[in-house]
């Protein structure tokens, strides 16, 4: 009975899809490093992992040396949209050091490779902290 009780959950285990699904490893690194730039500072860096269309003009955006992260914490994980796009969110808490106001941000990153996933960017437009 044992055996047969094994056996049986054995197979429940291995009919389970798996919630650990392989990500590119290029892209965990990428919005790990993205994650570091937000949570530790030098936010004005967050562009260098946007993509950026040649001759379009690309703006830091204005106060983020106004701004301090107290908190990223991701709210859904890298998701698969198709093979080389994925998203993922986070909230973002942060200080308004002038002003010393919380806020939260609700932060939809899109993350897309051109390369067949050698090289990711986010594709969406950067948070905004106002």
């Amino acid at each position: 009975m044992r055996l047969l009780l094994a056996c049986c959950l054995v197979l429940i285990a291995g009919c389970q899809t798996n919630p650990f699904e392989e990500k590119p490893k290029d892209l965990v690194y990428k919005t790990s490093a993205f994650e570091d730039t937000v949570r530790w500072g030098g936010l004005e860096n967050m562009l260098r992992f946007v993509k950026v269309e040649p001759g379009v003009p690309v703006e830091v955006p204005k106060g983020l040396g106004n701004v301090r992260v107290t908190s990223y914490e991701l709210a859904r994980p890298l998701t698969e949209v198709t093979e080389t796009r994925w998203s993922q969110t986070a909230v973002i808490d942060y200080v308004l050091t002038d002003r010393q106001i919380v806020r939260q941000l609700i932060d939809y990153q899109v993350w897309e490779s051109d390369d067949a996933g050698k090289t990711w960017f986010r594709t969406n437009p950067l948070p905004q902290f106002q």
